[in-house]
């Protein structure tokens, strides 16, 4: 464990001890939280945190992850079927339903899956409040025909209870003095906000789980507090709770700690990742993820009608670039502005998260932005892909390109993209000379094809498709 994640880990610790007793309907508030989120503007936690003179200002030190989980772990055992529960009891389990809950759309279930695998008989999709607009379809999620549930349409008014917590967090930050995140002045702001939600979220969740038959639960995630809650007021009235891997896990803080029954994840990698966390065999299954099986569907649209949109120079290799916004963007324009012979590739930037076009469109006349396509077109269309630590060099391989990845190590990194050797690095200059090698050497061209298969072997192995197995795993832990 290197000094950042251990200071991380330790100040995660000592925030659930200063507040353990901050407790509704016998739920221990700061497990629930979205840790990260309430050092959001904490500038000096973020410019301190790979310090050695940072755990002096701490009371708690954690010296190993598995350490971290196991805490977490035990916390929740405490609530799985809890006698003395202050909860009502749950709806008959009788034509129970299958829920998801997608928590800052991160789900993405193609269309083509929910309409295969989650009929609208059997499934809902719960959502935190009933929008005024008609939702957005977003990877087919909402879909159409799928019912609806809103948790909003379940609250009480427990205003005066909340009152009653700020002024208990009040008095505990009262006994400190000079400490890096309690006595920050954005911290009460955001964890006063939590506290509002997640109470509101345990009222909301147990008086929905009363009247719904539910017999499993599916997130898309569990590491915000929206979602959290629910999954452990579901433990506490015994119904089973699956979490969706959403990505690779590049920064171990995006997947710890793990909080649903199982977790469905990509790979023996990830299986392997959770057990050094002191984990379960049954507490992880390899399920991969449903929409990467849209992948083998293919294109939506001719490669000749994507190039004339994107107006691509004609007889040209299109490179795929994958960008996340302003990160890195030293080595992004490193990469353009030293590629010895980049006018013979059409570069097509996808920027995460962002339609417009990025920045770097403007580099270069052989740089583009990919406009409005979605990103399986892209892939499917490319002649190479190369990207930061993204899930889109996974998606890329498995659509059988060959990708590089631009890989600067951060203190909190997995070490995900390792196993592809030297295509996986942080020097922009050597990544532009290997893919002028991929397109003029046919062994370094066989080379890179031997290790994008040896990667996806352990990254993403073949099996039946991802929907199948996720149903399979419903269905066993609903019965």
């Amino acid at each position: 464990m290197n000094t950042t994640s251990r200071n991380y880990w330790s100040l995660y610790v000592e925030f659930l001890e200063a507040f353990k007793d901050l407790k509704y309907k016998g739920f221990s508030i700061p497990y629930l939280c979205h840790f990260r989120s309430l050092n959001h503007r904490n500038n000096y936690i973020w410019e301190h945190l790979s310090s050695e003179e940072f755990i002096k200002s701490l009371s708690h030190e954690v010296k190993d992850k598995k350490t971290m989980q196991q805490i977490f772990s035990s916390y929740k055992q405490t609530h799985i079927n809890r006698k003395g529960s202050k909860l009502f009891k749950k709806a008959s389990h009788a034509n129970g339903k299958v829920v998801l809950y997608d928590v800052y759309n991160l789900m993405r279930f193609p269309k083509e899956i929910m309409t295969k695998h989650f009929p609208s008989a059997d499934t809902i999709f719960l959502q935190d409040y009933n929008p005024k607009e008609q939702p957005k379809v977003i990877e087919g999620i909402p879909e159409a025909g799928i019912p609806s549930h809103y948790l909003d349409e379940y609250r009480v008014n427990v205003s005066s209870n909340i009152q009653i917590l700020k002024g208990k967090v009040d008095e505990i930050i009262s006994t400190y003095t000079d400490h890096p995140m309690f006595n920050n002045e954005t911290f009460k702001q955001y964890f006063y906000m939590q506290i509002e939600g997640i109470v509101n979220r345990i009222e909301e969740t147990n008086r929905y789980f009363r009247m719904n038959p539910v017999s499993c639960i599916v997130f898309s995630s569990t590491h915000y507090y929206q979602s959290r809650t629910i999954a452990m007021v579901a433990a506490e009235m015994g119904i089973p709770t699956i979490c969706m891997q959403h990505g690779i896990i590049g920064d171990e803080i995006g997947y710890m700690p793990k909080i649903a029954d199982v977790d469905a994840v990509y790979s023996n990698f990830e299986v392997n990742w959770f057990k050094q966390l002191g984990l379960s065999d049954q507490a992880v299954e390899i399920i991969g993820h449903p929409r990467f099986d849209a992948i083998h569907q293919g294109p939506s649209i001719s490669k000749n009608e994507l190039e004339k949109q994107l107006e691509l120079k004609p007889n040209k290799k299109m490179i795929l670039m994958i960008v996340r916004g302003k990160i890195q963007m030293e080595k992004w324009e490193t990469f353009i502005d030293n590629f010895d012979g980049i006018d013979n590739y059409n570069i097509v930037i996808k920027d995460f998260r962002y339609l417009k076009p990025h920045e770097l469109t403007a580099k270069s006349p052989d740089v583009y932005p990919s406009k409005h396509f979605q990103l399986y077109d892209l892939i499917h269309h490319s002649d190479l892909v190369v990207s930061y630590i993204s899930t889109v060099g996974l998606e890329a391989m498995i659509a059988k390109k060959p990708v590089f990845v631009l890989s600067t190590p951060f203190p909190t990194y997995t070490g995900y993209f390792d196993f592809l050797g030297e295509l996986a690095q942080p020097d922009p200059l050597i990544i532009t000379e290997m893919i002028n090698n991929y397109f003029i050497d046919e062994k370094f061209k066989e080379l890179v094809e031997e290790k994008r298969e040896a990667f996806l072997s352990q990254a993403y192995p073949a099996a039946k498709p991802s929907g199948d197995r996720l149903v399979d795993l419903i269905n066993r832990l609903a019965n």
